[in-house]
């Protein structure tokens, strides 16, 4: 009977202990907050709302206590700075107490999908906080929807048509781009045909007025050639007269 009993306590202790090994496996997967020490103080970072989705709203939170025997620390936030970062993009946040003694948040909309860390600055009773904790990967909230929003494709559909008015717009832009740099082709050939025009007839125009000058002087020496020679007959005719 005593063995019946030691075997029965025996499977019941190894149960219990199975379930809370099962059971702190299972909490750490769904709440893997990550802890940085810095001297005595413990300060451990992760989501309120475990997995974290892109574009829905969650809390950011800071548990801080002591490293030595686990203790919340009050109004540890007083003297912490803490920015949440991802990639090279910053946001600092302001950590206000929660329910939880030594927990603090910060609301959030996470907006992207991938790595954010906490980046953490500051004095916590004395001691110099100076680094970052990684958070948990933000899931896209498409992988864990079921079924479809209905608004999803309408969403699709709505970039899809901006897409389209885009390229409208650029191809059009592009072709008259291309028409005016044509018409700035043909307004520049069009200057050159004038320049030519002009050109020909500045030298018609000049050929002209010589001309104009040897006709002109051809006409004076031809007056000229008249005059002296009608001076002469006069002469010549005045002596005759003379003779007779």
């Amino acid at each position: 009977m005593k063995r019946t009993g030691l075997a029965f306590l025996a499977l019941v202790s190894t149960l219990a202990f199975t379930f809370l090994v099962n059971g702190n496996v299972f909490v750490q997967r769904a709440f893997a907050h990550q802890t940085a020490t810095f001297g005595n103080i413990n300060i451990e970072v992760g989501w309120a709302n475990e997995p974290s989705l892109a574009g829905q709203l969650n809390t950011v939170t800071v548990g801080v206590s002591t490293a030595s025997d686990n203790k919340p620390v009050a109004n540890a936030v007083g003297q912490l700075q803490a920015t949440l970062k991802k990639g090279s993009e910053t946001k600092p946040l302001d950590l206000v107490p929660q329910e939880q003694e030594g927990l603090y948040g910060a609301q959030i909309i996470p907006g992207q999908i991938g790595q954010y860390e906490m980046v953490l600055k500051g004095v916590v009773s004395g001691q110099n906080i100076d680094g970052s904790v990684p958070l948990d990967d933000v899931a896209d909230p498409t992988q864990l929807t079921f079924p479809a929003a209905a608004g999803a494709s309408s969403q699709i559909q709505a970039t899809s048509g901006v897409t389209d008015q885009l390229t409208k717009a650029v191809t059009d832009l592009s072709s008259q781009v291309d028409a005016a740099k044509a018409s700035a082709d043909q307004a520049q050939q069009a200057a050159r045909n004038a320049s030519q025009v002009a050109q020909s007839i500045k030298q018609s125009a000049d050929g002209a007025y010589m001309f104009a000058m040897i006709a002109v002087g051809i006409g004076v020496a031809g007056i000229a050639i008249g005059a002296i020679a009608l001076s002469r007959i006069e002469k010549v005719e005045g002596a005759k007269i003379s003779r007779y």
